[in-house]
């Protein structure tokens, strides 16, 4: 009885820590391993999470010919802990440093082809996740409003020396279209549409730009947890 019972618990277990976009109470910048994920995680997990995931302001620079324009902001990435991939809030500067929030942001594997999902190998390596997506209104950076910007920019987790953490990516506008799912009109479908608008590229913010230092890209948390675990 007993055995069966050991058994049980180990299933739960191993139930949860299989599940994909969960709200945890560990924090979201390391995970150890398989075993780690079964008893709990490391109590160093408590330290790591005062750390940044992406850590320093970004100027992020779009290029927008689907409006003509160009825009210019400049980025801060707040984390929310807890959840698995790392996820949080955009956050926008501006020239008097006053911060206001913008959208969201999340790490991710390859929205347009996610297989069985890098989240599953996570379980007994750091994931790499060589994506970042942010989600934000289009008014935000100054374009009209009614859309919604979906940017997909890159992410090296193991930023080498001629490299730096963010990459440059793609700026899409999701806009609501309502479509009949039947010839009576009765039933309707509501999907969404991205078009592309443009492209985005980021440089980190140095102190001669603004008041704040960015960190060195390579000392992120996700960088540090990838070189443990190859050692």
């Amino acid at each position: 009885m007993r055995s069966r019972f050991l058994v049980a618990a180990l299933l739960v277990s191993t139930a949860s820590a299989l599940r994909p976009q969960t709200l945890r109470t560990r924090a979201p910048t390391r995970r150890s391993g398989f075993f780690d994920a079964l008893v709990g995680g490391d109590p160093a997990d408590d330290i790591r999470a005062k750390e940044k995931v992406l850590p320093g302001r970004w100027r992020l620079s779009f290029a927008l010919p689907g409006y003509d324009t160009r825009k210019n902001v400049i980025a801060e990435f707040d984390d929310l802990l807890g959840y698995e991939p790392p996820q949080g809030e955009l956050v926008l500067v501006d020239a008097e440093g006053a911060r206001r929030r913008a959208g969201s942001w999340k790490l991710s594997e390859d929205p347009e082809d996610k297989k069985d999902g890098l989240w599953v190998w996570g379980l007994f390596e750091e994931p790499l996740y060589p994506f970042l997506l942010l989600s934000l209104d289009s008014e935000q950076i100054g374009l009209p409003s009614g859309g919604r910007l979906q940017v997909q920019m890159g992410h090296k987790a193991r930023p080498g020396e001629d490299q730096q953490l963010l990459g440059a990516g793609s700026v899409a506008v999701r806009q609501k279209e309502i479509y009949e799912a039947d010839r009576m009109g009765i039933s309707k479908a509501v999907l969404d549409i991205d078009t592309a608008i443009g492209t985005v590229s980021a440089q980190p913010v140095r102190n001669d730009e603004r008041g704040a230092a960015a960190p060195e890209p390579a000392a992120t948390p996700l960088a540090a947890a990838a070189e443990a675990t190859e050692e």
